[in-house]
């Protein structure tokens, strides 16, 4: 075989090899059972402000502890990703006031409208209902200080884009907290392996490959769930270390 047609023939694997990366990428990463669950949003948001929004749940027990770990101070601005009912997003709208905002985003209508419903009866000023898309949370560039992701980066159906945009979004040495499910074979439960299609070691590493710095993580705060704090690495900053 000569060395020309040899190179001809590596040189066509790794563009092949390139266009199945690039396509791969591009698909929905996501279980049955949480691609089901992502449909079920959008019916009646009243049912699912029940289930969010009761003692019992780990998110609203500790929606106190929650906040108090983002280091939240008046005037800050904060994007709650996957906001659901807007429960969370509500209470950070209390704290960062009256100078900061903050942005609800998630990708159901249903749950926007109900957000915006919420607003208006409470006459909160400083949230905006943010509607966004599988791919991106629809956020300004360097728009935010502070970003959380509570129970719902495990309903992304489209990570690396969604990451790619929060880093767009949070400005530089931002925070991004990150609350999940453990998973854990034979650990956790059943619901739980079939909805969260990887555990934290792998969400994290996704975290770090979009460019994030790994600053806390905690395991102590919830019996089913962990706790991960991320900085936001400056491109010049994220260069320099690969």
């Amino acid at each position: 075989m000569s060395s020309i047609f040899l190179a001809g023939v590596l040189f066509l694997a790794a563009v092949l090899g390139l266009f199945s990366a690039a396509a791969f990428a591009q698909q929905p990463t996501i279980t049955p059972t949480a691609k089901a669950l992502n449909k079920s949003f959008d019916s009646d948001a009243s049912q699912w402000t029940e289930r969010f929004e009761h003692e019992g749940r780990a998110i609203y027990d500790k929606r106190s502890e929650i906040l108090d770990a983002m280091n939240l101070k008046p005037g800050m601005d904060v994007a709650d990703i996957g906001a659901g009912s807007g429960l969370i997003s509500r209470l950070i709208a209390q704290r960062v006031a009256p100078n900061g905002t903050v942005y609800a985003v998630d990708i159901a209508k249903n749950m926007i409208d109900h957000i915006n419903k919420v607003n208006e009866e409470q006459h909160i000023t400083n949230l905006r209902a943010v509607l966004g898309d599988p791919k991106s949370p629809k956020l300004a560039p360097n728009s935010v200080d502070v970003i959380c992701i509570i129970d719902s980066y495990h309903h992304f159906e489209y990570p690396t884009d969604m990451l790619a945009e929060i880093s767009r979004a949070l400005r530089p040495n931002g925070l991004l907290m990150l609350i999940d499910f453990k998973r854990i074979e034979g650990v956790s439960r059943d619901y739980i392996l079939k909805m969260v299609r990887a555990g934290e070691g792998t969400f994290t590493d996704e975290f770090l490959n979009a460019g994030f710095e790994l600053v806390e993580r905690r395991d102590d705060m919830f019996p089913e769930n962990y706790l991960l704090k991320f900085k936001h690495r400056p491109a010049s900053a994220s260069s320099a270390q690969r």
